[in-house]
């Protein structure tokens, strides 16, 4: 009955891998979530894991990607109710459409 922050991609963590329909890695995960090298993502998803209201997907393409992406969220103003794929080397994120 509580909201997650689910940090690290679908291809290592299961919660992820619900979010995002899959355990995708590498190129996978790039064509699943639009997320490449380099890139993290921070998603909102409202249809939640085990009846929570909504699940706050963190990963980044690579391990070292997912810590920028926590980075990102914990020193910087986000919309989470947009959400957006964050470039690793520049530290900005642009929005979802």
């Amino acid at each position: 009955s509580k909201n997650l922050i689910v940090v690290g991609g679908s291809c290592i963590n299961s919660a992820a891998a619900s979010l995002v329909g899959g355990a995708y890695c590498d190129t996978a995960w790039t064509t699943a979530t639009g997320v490449g090298t380099g890139q993290f993502l921070i998603k909102k998803y409202s249809s939640g894991i085990a009846g929570n209201s909504f699940a706050l997907l963190v990963a980044g393409y690579e391990a070292s990607d997912t810590v920028n992406a926590v980075t990102y969220l914990t020193t910087k103003t986000v919309d989470t109710s947009v959400g957006g794929i964050g470039t690793t080397s520049t530290a900005a994120l642009t929005a979802f459409a």
